[in-house]
C-alpha cells in the first residue's frame, strides 16, 4: 500500500470526519471556506496537515476557563 495515500482525505472522508454531508463540504470548498485542497485527476483531496491546521484554527476557547487556568497556576 502506498503510504502517501494516507496524507490526503477525500471529500467523503472529510465529511465523515466532521459529521457533515459531502455536498456541504463541497459547497464550503467552492466558496473558499475550509482547509486548503488540491485537485488530483479532477477530484478534490485535502492534505491531512491542512485539515488539522484548519481544525486548530476553529477551536473555541472559553475565556472564563482560560482565566481560571491562569489563576490556578
Amino acid at each position: 500500500m502506498d503510504a502517501s495515500i494516507n496524507l490526503f482525505l477525500s471529500q467523503r472522508e472529510l465529511a465523515k470526519r466532521w459529521g457533515r454531508s459531502e455536498s456541504a463540504i463541497g459547497l464550503a470548498s467552492s466558496v473558499g471556506v475550509g482547509p486548503r485542497y488540491i485537485k488530483v485527476d479532477g477530484e478534490i483531496r485535502y492534505p491531512v496537515d491542512e485539515v488539522q491546521i484548519y481544525e486548530r484554527a476553529c477551536l473555541f476557547f472559553d475565556p472564563a476557563e482560560v482565566a481560571l487556568q491562569t489563576l490556578s497556576h
